[in-house]
């Protein structure tokens, strides 16, 4: 037993990073059992190092630790071999939950992937070490089991093709994050609408009518998107009105501007404007433009900006015009019929 004890430098150091890996791999499983559950993580790294230190020391630690329980020397290699390619897949699946199911895949702290997806990702994570133990541990082809496996996930993936299709949308969106649960949003040429809800597979849109638009992520996915929330949630809303042309366009621009000023659900700032567009179709054209920090007040913003608009016109004896378009029908006379 004597001449199986660490006598050298390299072996002395192996020793002590064995301990601490030990120590530190100890601690983390209790730490992962009574106090967080995200500590597996850290403690999927310690039992990779752990496992290092013992592959590299396996030369002295198995007579000395491992020979009562594992006579043959290549028996204990393999197994701690096996131990470390598990480890690492045990990391990698911890390192997903936290750093993707857990983290850019979630929103108000609820999930919003499929559990389904979880499963598969897990399923086939652990079957590739599987089949790597086999291939470098142990010397066994895999050529069979991999093209069986892979001949199961082509079909599997084509009977389920839309399902992914959606799938695999819905995590692009959660990643790239166009818009919130809430946010107010226009998709493509659809009604514009509060989003209330976000699944894997579709999201479902209120809009001004309360009638929910159920739209698949694919179609969200490959349509452009308007936000009316984001960044700040101030939003412009611009409206045309009409004037004679005979009126000062420096006057009409004042009034227009005072009343969108005492319009409710309209913000100081940015200021709201009064542009003059020139004369079109016997009027001249001016386009109100003002700013409402919540977008669901913009039909309340707009009657009221009108209501006041009215008021201050009609108070400055002013009338508000309609574009007025002449229109000449020509009609070609037939030739005479000759007698």
């Amino acid at each position: 037993m004597t001449n199986n004890l660490p006598n050298s430098l390299h072996e002395i150091l192996e020793l002590g990073g064995v301990s601490i890996f030990l120590v530190t791999s100890i601690a983390a499983i209790l730490a992962s059992v009574f106090v967080r559950k995200t500590n597996m993580l850290f403690l999927g790294v310690q039992l990779i190092l752990l496992l290092l230190s013992v592959d590299v020391s396996l030369r002295w630690s198995h007579p000395l630790f491992f020979r009562a329980v594992i006579e043959d020397f290549q028996a204990a290699d393999r197994l701690v071999a096996t131990a470390l390619f598990m480890a690492v897949g045990f990391t990698l699946d911890m390192a997903l939950m936290v750093f993707l199911w857990q983290g850019p895949l979630t929103r108000d702290s609820q999930q919003t992937f499929p559990k389904l997806l979880v499963a598969v990702v897990r399923i086939l994570l652990y079957l590739v070490v599987i089949l790597l133990i086999l291939q470098f541990v142990y010397d066994k082809s895999i050529t069979a089991l991999a093209t069986l496996s892979g001949a199961f996930a082509l079909i599997l993936g084509l009977s389920a093709q839309t399902t992914l299709g959606e799938m695999f949308a819905g995590i692009a969106i959660a990643l790239s994050r166009p818009f919130n649960v809430g946010d107010w949003v226009k998709v493509g040429n659809l009604d514009e609408g509060r989003v209330v809800d976000m699944t894997w597979r579709l999201v479902r849109i209120e809009n001004r009518d309360r009638n929910v638009i159920n739209v698949p992520n694919r179609v969200v996915a490959d349509s452009p998107i308007k936000n009316f929330s984001r960044p700040s949630g101030v939003s412009r809303i611009s409206d045309v009105i009409y004037f004679a042309q005979s009126a000062d366009p420096v006057v009409v621009q004042e009034i227009l501007i005072e009343a969108i000023r005492k319009a409710k659900c309209v913000i100081a700032k940015p200021a709201p404007s009064a542009l003059y567009r020139g004369a079109k179709d016997g009027v001249a054209e001016y386009a109100m433009r003002y700013y409402i920090n919540d977008y669901k007040l913009k039909d309340d913003a707009t009657e009221n900006v009108w209501k006041s608009v009215v008021e201050h016109v009609t108070r400055a004896n002013l009338q508000i015009e309609l574009p007025r378009r002449q229109v000449e029908i020509w009609r070609e006379i037939p030739p005479a019929t000759p007698a």
